[in-house]
């Protein structure tokens, strides 16, 4: 029975890692860290009463890999050591569990948490796993050990305070199907809630947003004649009211500002050869994040393009975060606009912007 129920299980578990597997590349807003980890941890044990023991401490290492924005797997071996109730048949002696199972996390607000953007949300999850449990009683009058089958379920969330580490806490409810009578105690299975916190440490540098892909170069063809005298327009989108703050969609005022670039383009009468999205950002939040936001937004605006008739393959797009400041905090405290974080953000407002930058030919 052991047997067919754990393989039951693991094959149930193993579909959405089957599912996800063959995802390698991800846009901008899926990006997530899948990177390998381990997690060492401890646990406290509130016993089931039918154990004949105290509550007690235990600790254990879990290794995983996120395989999507939404799912993790791990495999997880446990360690507890219970003394016995000084009242109850294990006085004076030890229970002993060693406990393994495969674990799956379900994260049901994907890798974002509850910030959109932030890389340090807290991110809240479900997990439910099945595995193998030894119960060893080491004492003087009882000594024995039974394995069986056991499952786990709770919630949990995951605090990503940097890129090398990530506190993890959660509640498990776990089901021991382990067993026992004889003359001394008459056992049925257990039912444990394990309260577990631990420090999850990934290998390996943080994976990084793909930048767009450039045009492919044209293939090779006779010399032209000499093309026309070449025209460039340059245009900046302010982000404020373009996008929502922190956030790479477009609002209506801002599509209908990119609508006014593109009239203004046709009215010139240039017959355009490439375009150039820059995203910029103000300083204020992480590098990486800031990073990925430059990006998403420059990518938005192509895509909007793209929608309007503008043909993809001369459009590149790229990301500078805060790496070209049209004013810094030092310029904004000068001017005595930085008393607050408030007027701080008021003052970086053309720090955050999107640049397009058009070239063509300008008929004679």
């Amino acid at each position: 029975m052991f047997d067919r129920r754990t393989f039951a299980a693991c094959c149930v578990l193993a579909v959405p890692y089957v599912a996800c597997y063959a995802q390698s590349t991800y846009s901008s807003d899926q990006y997530f860290d899948d990177r390998w980890y381990i997690t060492p941890f401890g646990t406290y044990i509130n016993a089931d009463s039918n154990r004949h023991v105290d509550n007690g401490w235990g600790g254990g290492l879990a290794i995983g890999k996120p395989i999507s924005p939404s799912w993790n797997i791990e495999l997880r071996t446990q360690y507890e050591q219970l003394d016995g109730k000084s009242n109850g048949p294990f006085s004076g002696d030890k229970l002993k569990i060693w406990s393994g199972s495969l674990d799956a996390q379900w994260f049901f607000m994907g890798r974002q948490g509850f910030r959109l953007w932030q890389s340090n949300s807290i991110q809240p999850y479900l997990v439910g796993g099945i595995g193998a449990i030894d119960d060893k009683v080491d004492g003087l009058l009882i000594n024995k050990s039974k394995t069986g089958f056991m499952a786990n379920a709770g919630a949990g969330i995951v605090w990503p305070f940097s890129t090398w580490g990530r506190l993890v806490g959660d509640i498990r409810y776990r089901y021991d199907d382990n067993s026992t009578s004889s003359a001394l105690v008459n056992q049925g299975h257990a039912h444990d809630w394990l309260f577990t916190v631990g420090l999850q440490i990934p290998f390996g540098p943080p994976p990084v947003v793909a930048q767009a892909r450039p045009a492919a170069p044209p293939a090779a063809m006779p010399p032209p004649p000499p093309p026309p005298p070449q025209a460039k327009r340059d245009f900046e989108l302010k982000a404020d009211g373009t996008f929502a703050f922190a956030k790479s969609d477009l609002t209506p005022a801002g599509r209908s500002r990119i609508d006014s670039t593109l009239q203004e383009l046709k009215s010139s009468g240039i017959r355009l050869r490439g375009i150039s999205i820059v995203g910029h950002t103000d300083p204020i939040g992480s590098l990486a994040f800031n990073q990925r936001l430059s990006v998403a937004r420059a990518n938005s605006v192509r895509d909007y393009l793209v929608a309007q008739g503008v043909p993809a393959n001369i459009i590149q797009t790229e990301g500078r975060g805060p790496s070209e400041l049209k004013i810094t905090e030092a310029e904004c405290k000068a001017q005595g606009k930085a008393k607050n974080h408030t007027a701080l953000i008021a003052c970086f407002e053309p720090n955050r912007r999107v640049e397009i930058h058009a070239t063509g030919e300008q008929p004679n």
